[in-house]
């Protein structure tokens, strides 16, 4: 494997916390911001010079593996085993250093096909993936480092007994295994905790670690990496202003500094109207854009609360979750971080004012512009599919099909009635006067969302 083009000392408060816990064979909750610089972070971890270098006479026993979650077909135990077993299989480039012989990856292969012939069987897929892991861990001093990435989707959407089950292999290798979880949000926000996701979180709970837009010097080294691509000058003045506008965001910083030479303000960047200017590029649009919706309704409204010089004192909790991702700066008087991003917080529209409004990201929905109640899985399969379909009226049979879509057996009407009812008292002002939620006689429902 050829060495990574990062610095030595890239992202490395992070990198040596991260490392120190994979040495104590920890697990960790790792939450970042869209365009935040993860993916290179990524290939810093797996990077066998940054290895050899953090975790010393652990690196040859060591394999650290990425499972991104992005390109799933679906949450099932099968697909999301079979990924992880496709990037064991491709240990095989650097089975010499970690001391892996060719029948090692081979019976990971084995095992992964059995697995893949199991199709529905549950039982079966969570034996093979047991083994697979058996042949790699073994009689061995092997440890396995699990990178999972785009997690957010996973966790909400896997069965209950996956959770478990990882939490069960990390009681039978005790310390050997370790799961470093990346997620937009922070997991209990996402979900309410059944017991399988409770005592999977219970592994992460203790190592918390926000992915933050980049210190100084990193941010230094994006924008001399960038301009030399593009074949552009950078002077310090330059530098420091770019730094100073998008505050160490690497998506912005890139952007910004190709606005900046294509809009010809390199010498105006102190300007008090350059972040308007810039914002009208739009590579810079689409950074912010793509950074905002990555935020959850809570957080978006808070943000535009600040950028309005509105009091936020009572919303201590998501404040203190923007100050993990690094949105806003930490302290009392917390501010955000980037003056491109607060110009394009002030341009934004407050949706969740609407009558309702369904943030999908977070899954919540807010009714008057106020969050209501978590939905339990059941009820979001259920409001989804409405939601997907407001103003029709969505029959009986297609709710009872996404309300519950592994039933064995028939869904009785009753069952689907309770489901509804339980669902309109998180989503109705007053429940027996439905405003949102309609019954359409002997048809089904239809949901009203203006």
């Amino acid at each position: 494997m050829t060495p990574t083009t990062q610095r030595p000392g890239f992202r490395q408060t992070e990198t040596e916390k991260l490392f120190k816990w994979m040495q104590a064979g920890e697990s960790a909750s790792i939450i970042g911001i869209s365009g935040v610089g993860k993916s290179n972070l990524f290939n810093h971890i797996r990077d066998p010079y940054t290895q050899a270098h953090y975790l010393g006479g652990l690196d040859g026993t060591t394999i650290i593996i990425r499972a991104n979650f992005h390109y799933i077909p679906d949450f099932s135990d099968r697909s999301i085993y079979s990924l992880i077993l496709e990037q064991l299989e491709m240990l095989d480039g650097d089975a010499e250093r970690l001391g892996l012989t060719t029948e090692d990856i081979d019976k990971i292969g084995q095992y992964h096909e059995k697995l893949l012939n199991a199709k529905d069987d549950t039982l079966k897929v969570q034996r093979y993936f047991k083994l697979a892991l058996r042949a790699l861990l073994g009689q061995s001093d092997r440890r396995l480092v699990f990178l999972f990435d785009q997690f957010d989707d996973v966790y909400q959407e896997a069965e209950e007994r996956l959770f478990a089950n990882l939490r069960g292999l990390r009681e039978a290798y005790k310390y050997r295994i370790s799961y470093l979880v990346f997620t937009r949000d922070m997991m209990p926000n996402l979900l309410d905790l059944d017991a399988g996701r409770e005592e999977f979180y219970e592994l992460l709970a203790s190592n918390i670690m926000g992915l933050k837009p980049y210190a100084k010097s990193d941010a230094m080294s994006v924008l001399e990496r960038v301009a030399g691509r593009n074949k552009i000058t950078l002077t310090d003045d330059l530098r420091e202003g770019l730094y100073a506008l998008a505050g160490g965001h690497a998506g912005l910083l890139r952007a910004a500094l190709l606005a900046t030479t294509q809009g010809q303000l390199a010498d105006k960047l102190q300007h008090k109207d350059t972040a308007v200017r810039l914002l009208k590029s739009p590579g810079v649009e689409m950074e912010c854009d793509k950074l905002w919706h990555s935020l959850s309704a809570h957080e978006q409204r808070v943000l535009l609360a600040k950028a309005q010089g509105i009091d936020t004192a009572k919303e201590t909790a998501v404040v203190t979750q923007l100050q993990i991702k690094g949105i806003l700066s930490e302290g009392d008087t917390a501010v955000i971080f980037s003056p491109i991003f607060t110009q394009f917080i002030a341009t934004q529209d407050a949706l969740w004012e609407r009558p309702l409004f369904f943030d999908e990201p977070s899954r919540q929905i807010w009714v008057q512009g106020n969050p209501v109640p978590r939905l339990t899985q059941l009820e979001y399969r259920l409001f989804q599919q409405l939601y997907h379909q407001a103003g029709e009226v969505v029959e009986k049979d297609e709710l009872i099909t996404a309300g519950w879509p592994n039933a064995q057996g028939g869904v009785s009407d009753e069952a689907l009635i309770a489901a509804i009812a339980r669902l309109r008292k998180k989503i109705e002002p007053d429940p027996k006067n439905p405003q949102f939620l309609a019954n359409v006689h002997n048809q089904g429902y239809t949901l009203q969302i203006d």
